[in-house]
């Protein structure tokens, strides 16, 4: 029972750190379309980084961008534990 308890966490987990992730690239997306139509200077978005040398173009997703998806995860976490406990309470009621 405990096995599939922890995979389910874990499932919860990776649910939030993808969402997280959706959420970070539609921040990618529009940077990209802003780099093909405008060409700028480096900069960086906190969680996303352009670089721009003479041999290449490089838009990345910087430490603090998967730390910001990581947050999705934890938050996805705590509405999972809420829900638990929600369930428990129900169940004691229905006794």
């Amino acid at each position: 029972m405990g096995g599939e308890r922890q995979l389910g966490i874990s499932l919860r987990f990776v649910y939030g750190y993808l969402r997280g992730f959706i959420v970070v690239s539609i921040f990618y997306i529009v940077v990209a379309l802003t780099v093909i139509l405008f060409d700028p200077k480096e900069f960086s978005l906190h969680i996303i980084q352009y670089i721009k040398t003479g041999e290449y173009n490089q838009l990345k997703i910087t430490l603090w961008g998967h730390g910001f998806m990581f947050l999705f995860g934890i938050y996805e976490l705590l509405l999972w534990k809420a829900e638990q406990k929600r369930k428990k309470r129900r169940r004691k009621k229905d006794e």
